[in-house]
């Protein structure tokens, strides 16, 4: 039951950060490397859930997982996105006086 207990709260703490993201369409406040730590921390407790058929640990991480990996790739696409249009920015050929 505590696994449960655990599973939930840790999942539901990632689950503001994505809708905060998604609402305001800005990913520039949240940490790459913390985002990749995180998801492949989960990705390995999932693992491991599996290894030793923990369904407590199987499924909040599966959950984590889904949560980290969406927030992590609509980071590099906002990241990939705003670095190209930087780029393009200073790239038009105007000249500044």
């Amino acid at each position: 039951m505590i696994g449960y207990l655990a599973g939930t709260l840790t999942t539901l703490a990632f689950a503001p950060q994505l809708l905060k993201a998604l609402r305001t369409k800005s990913t520039k406040d949240i940490s790459l490397l913390m985002l990749l730590c995180s998801t492949t921390g989960m990705i390995l407790w999932l693992y491991h859930g599996l290894l030793v058929k923990d369904m407590a640990l199987v499924l909040a991480n599966s959950v984590s997982v889904a949560l980290a990996s969406t927030l992590l790739a609509y980071k590099l696409k906002k990241d990939h996105f705003e670095l190209n249009r930087d780029i393009s920015a200073v790239n038009d050929g105007t000249i500044e006086v």
